[in-house]
């Protein structure tokens, strides 16, 4: 198996012990379905969430440029009177 994890190789054996695993319960094709959902689903949603966490990021350093530079506007012009 390849050391790096999430690689192919990795993720083909941890496929193989799902189907072993769930051979009880669950067809193989059941098993790589329910899997490959649940990890989709998770880097779906981590993804997501990294997302919104540099777009509000984003959104803050925004307002603070404007409040800012509204500032030193403000400020320039009460030096210039």
């Amino acid at each position: 198996m390849d050391s790096n994890l999430f690689s192919v190789d990795y993720f083909k054996e941890t496929l193989r012990l799902q189907i072993n695993k769930n051979s009880d319960r669950f067809s193989p094709n059941q098993t790589l379905n329910s899997y490959y959902h649940t990890v989709v689903s998770a880097i779906i949603q981590d993804r997501i969430n990294k997302n919104f966490e540099l777009i509000r990021r984003i959104r803050n350093l925004d307002a603070a440029y404007k409040a800012v530079k509204e500032e030193i506007g403000f400020q320039q012009q009460q030096q210039q009177q």
